[in-house]
């Protein structure tokens, strides 16, 4: 036997389940195809002291009412990136964010990003992030967000985390849900 000496470090807490405030360091577009052919756009993101084998991939997602995507959408109006301005809709109910869809719009922002435990092939847990986001508390030139906003977008990614995880995946990877809100803005400020 032979004296060896080891870290007393347990770990920096960097990949703990949980909310994590990250700044995206790269962000790029790519097209996800099935075997059977058919495609789906997602963005994929970095982040800053992570590496680059851990990022968030977030798959484009469209209303049943209106058609019109907001999966990828959020990511931007969570991070306050590319958005030009709120516009007012004709009913006056429901402002519309016009924004630039541009992925290295992304970089330098914060956002609010929850990661899970998944158990790999190899039957061991891994770290991942949840594909929805919450902003961070912020003045922003056209939108801004409360504590009080970003506790209750968060409260709702958590609700949508414990029900991936107690769904189980199907053959492409994707958790079986069903989305109760055809409201892309759902907890946008008015």
């Amino acid at each position: 036997m032979a004296i060896k000496t080891m870290s007393m470090s347990t770990g920096n807490g960097q990949y703990n389940e949980g909310w994590h405030t990250v700044t995206v360091s790269k962000a790029e577009y790519g097209v996800w195809k099935s075997p059977d052919g058919n495609s789906k756009r997602y963005i994929d993101v970095w982040f800053t002291d992570y590496p680059e084998n851990f990022n968030l991939r977030v798959y484009e997602t469209f209303t049943k009412e209106t058609k019109e995507e907001f999966k990828i959408a959020n990511l931007f109006k969570n991070a306050n990136a590319g958005i030009m301005s709120v516009l007012k809709d004709p009913t006056g109910k429901r402002p519309v964010i016009q924004y630039d869809d541009e992925a290295t719009g992304l970089v330098g922002k914060t956002i609010n990003v929850y990661f899970y435990k998944e158990e790999g092939k190899d039957g061991n847990q891994y770290s991942k992030a949840f594909d929805d986001t919450a902003p961070i508390e912020q003045e922003g030139e056209h939108l801004s967000w409360t504590t009080e906003q970003v506790a209750g977008i968060k409260s709702g990614v958590e609700k949508r985390v414990a029900k991936k995880l107690s769904n189980t995946s199907n053959s492409a990877g994707f958790a079986t849900t069903t989305t109760t809100s055809d409201d892309p803005f759902a907890g946008m400020p008015s």
